[in-house]
């Protein structure tokens, strides 16, 4: 069956065509709003402009397809199989793509809010400028979960996405739009999000090792019992975030705003902390050994019962500050 044929029969009531072949066609801005097609072959086929939104495409072959400004807006697309395809400036708003194969697809400028991503592998995916405002790629009982690793987030809007428990490992999200994501349980071990906006981001539990944060928008985000090992988060902004029980042990927090921070029982130790601001930080039994707070600002911080054996303070400001031993700085 080709192209030309689908459109006819489609235009004259049909709409049901589950596990036809298609490869190849030319489906070229084809109104196909609703049609059936789940099970078909359409790799390869072009697909660019084409009207698919409601459209029941569940399991179809759409390796190598060029869908470029595509509609697929609230489409079936559960299983389906998009490795390699061309998604570019396409539309899936509300899409379900529940267990999708988009690895090494090209999501460029793609509209993917409010899509279902649970389970999808989108390893390797370009991302770049991507909407997914409101996508769900958590991790859902083990049935579902999303992976993106290696993926091109750069600069994506994924503003209140939910990627808890997503396995985000090597992901670039520099510059990304990431407030208010759920990160709760994720894997962004060695991922890049220098730059990337997180205010009121939840990153508990979040494994950060390794991970590149520099310059990033962190104010008033929640980090409890996160691993940021070895974490690159120089120059970051962490006014007022909640973060007791985080492990920060030889990360780079050299010059960041840690301003009004609650950090308690955190593991600092080794970590670089030179010229900080950690002014009215808690800090209560706070591990700091061998931690660098050269010139750090530690005005009015709680350092009670803190552990800061082999501490780096030269040039710290201290005054206001309650020490280990309950003394106040001077």
């Amino acid at each position: 069956m080709d192209g030309q044929e689908i459109i006819d029969l489609y235009a004259a009531g049909e709409t049901k065509f589950s596990g036809v072949n298609l490869s190849g066609a030319n489906l070229y801005a084809a109104d196909l709003i609703g049609i059936i097609l789940n099970g078909a072959d359409l790799h390869g086929a072009t697909l660019i402009f084409a009207y698919l939104s409601r459209a029941n495409l569940k399991k179809v072959n759409f390796v190598g397809t060029k869908l470029g400004g595509a509609n697929l807006n609230q489409a079936w697309l559960t299983g389906a199989n998009f490795h390699n395809a061309d998604l570019h400036g396409a539309s899936l708003q509300g899409a379900d793509l529940r267990n999708a194969d988009l690895t090494l697809a090209n999501l460029l400028d793609a509209n993917l809010m409010l899509a279902d991503l649970r389970g999808a592998d989108l390893s390797g995916a370009n991302l770049t400028g991507a909407c997914l405002r409101g996508a769900n790629l958590r991790e859902e009982k083990r049935i579902y979960l999303a992976n993106l690793r290696g993926a091109i987030l750069h600069k994506a809007d994924l503003q209140g996405s939910d990627f808890q428990g997503a396995d985000l490992a090597k992901v670039n999200l520099s510059g990304a739009n990431l407030r208010e994501v759920n990160f709760r349980g994720a894997d962004l071990r060695e991922a890049n999000l220098s730059g990337a906006d997180l205010k009121g981001a939840f990153l508990t539990e979040a494994n950060l090792v390794g991970t590149n944060l520099q310059g990033a928008n962190l104010a008033k985000v929640k980090l409890e019992r996160a691993r940021a090992i070895e974490a690159d988060l120089s120059g970051v902004n962490l006014h007022s975030a909640l973060m007791p029980d985080v492990n920060f042990n030889k990360a780079n927090l050299s010059g960041a705003n840690l301003c009004f921070t609650r950090m308690n029982r955190a593991d600092l130790s080794r970590a670089n902390l030179s010229r900080a601001n950690l002014s009215e930080a808690e800090l209560v039994e706070a591990y700091l050994a061998r931690t660098n707070l050269s010139e750090a600002i530690l005005s009015n911080a709680n350092l009670i019962r803190a552990e800061m054996s082999g501490a780096n303070l030269v040039g710290a400001y201290l005054r206001g500050a309650t020490l280990p031993d309950g003394k106040i700085g001077t």
